[in-house]
C-alpha cells in the first residue's frame, strides 16, 4: 500500500511537469509563428514598393543611391500590357481586334528600344520622313489615283489580327520571372551610392569599387528617348574629367531627371570642398 501511494502521488508532479512544459513551449512556437509573419509581411512590402524606391533612389542628407537598369528592365512594358489587355477583352469593354492592335504596336515599341538608339533628335527626324512619305504618297493617291502605302495598310488590315487574352496571359507570366530578375540584378548590381567624395558601387560575388571624385565633371545624356520613357525619365551619367575624356559612365540610371537636383547638391559640395581647400592652400 505504501508503493501506491508514492506511485499515485509522483503521478500528479509528472502531469504538472509535462503541463509546465507545454505552457513554456506554445508562447515559444508562438513567437517563432509570429516572427514568420512579420517577415513575410516586411518582404512582401518591400517588393511592392522596390519600384518606387529604383525610381526615387534613397535620398539622404550626405549621399544619393540610385539604380542602374538592364535591358530585361525594359519588360515590364509588355508585361502590363499583356494583363491589362487580358483583363480588358475578358471584360469585353474592348474588342480583341482592337487589343490584339495596341499589343503588336506596343511590341514594335520595344523591338526599336532595344535595337536602336533614337536621341530626341533622331526621333523628330524619323518622325518627320515617315510624316513626309505618308503625305507625298496620299498625294499620289489622290492626284493620279495609284494605291502606295493605302496598299500597304489594306494588307495588314486584312491579316485581322486579334488578342488571346490566355496567350498574352501566359506570356506576361513568362516574362515577369526575367523582369523580376532585373531588380535582383539592380539591387546587387546596379546600385550606386554617390556621397561628396567618392562614388561607391557593389558588385555582388565580385566586390566592392570606390571612385575618387577629385578632379572629375558630371553631366547627363539621354541618348536613347524610349529608353527615357521606360525608366521613368533615365539616363546616363557621365563621369568627365577636365580634359572632357569620359573616365566612367553609368547607363539607364532609373528616374535620373528626377534625381538630378539631389545628385547635383552632393556633387555641388564636393566642388564647393575642392574651392575651399584650394583658398586655404598657402602656395
Amino acid at each position: 500500500m505504501a508503493k501506491t501511494d508514492q506511485l499515485t502521488e509522483k503521478e500528479p508532479v509528472r502531469e504538472e511537469r509535462e503541463s509546465h512544459s507545454h505552457s513554456e513551449a506554445s508562447p515559444r512556437k508562438r513567437g517563432i509563428v509570429r516572427s514568420a509573419f512579420v517577415a513575410l509581411g516586411q518582404f512582401a512590402s518591400a517588393v511592392v514598393y522596390a519600384p518606387l524606391v529604383l525610381v526615387r533612389g534613397r535620398r539622404h542628407a550626405e549621399s544619393v543611391v540610385v539604380y542602374a537598369a538592364p535591358p530585361s528592365f525594359f519588360l515590364w512594358l509588355l508585361i502590363l500590357t499583356g494583363f491589362v489587355s487580358a483583363w480588358v477583352v475578358n471584360s469585353q469593354w474592348l474588342s480583341p481586334e482592337i487589343a490584339g492592335w495596341i499589343y503588336v504596336w506596343v511590341l514594335v515599341y520595344f523591338i526599336v528600344t532595344l535595337l536602336f538608339d533614337l536621341s530626341t533628335q533622331r526621333l523628330l527626324l524619323w518622325i518627320g520622313i515617315f510624316s513626309l512619305i505618308w503625305l507625298l504618297s496620299k498625294y499620289v493617291e489622290h492626284v493620279r489615283n495609284i494605291a502606295v502605302l493605302g496598299f500597304v495598310f489594306e494588307y495588314l488590315a486584312s491579316l485581322n489580327p486579334k488578342l488571346d487574352p490566355g496567350t498574352t496571359t501566359v506570356l506576361s507570366w513568362v516574362l515577369l520571372l526575367p523582369w523580376i530578375g532585373s531588380l535582383f540584378y539592380m539591387v546587387f548590381n546596379g546600385r550606386k551610392q554617390f556621397t561628396p567624395n567618392e562614388i561607391g558601387e557593389f558588385h555582388f560575388g565580385e566586390g566592392s569599387e570606390l571612385t575618387d571624385r577629385s578632379g572629375l565633371r558630371f553631366r547627363t545624356n539621354y541618348r536613347d528617348i524610349l529608353e527615357t520613357i521606360l525608366t521613368f525619365g533615365g539616363g546616363d551619367l557621365l563621369a568627365v574629367d577636365n580634359h572632357q575624356h569620359v573616365i566612367k559612365r553609368w547607363d539607364n540610371i532609373i528616374g535620373l531627371f528626377f534625381s538630378w537636383k539631389d545628385l547635383d547638391r552632393i556633387l555641388h559640395q564636393r566642388s564647393v570642398v575642392d574651392e575651399d581647400n584650394d583658398a586655404d592652400d598657402p602656395k
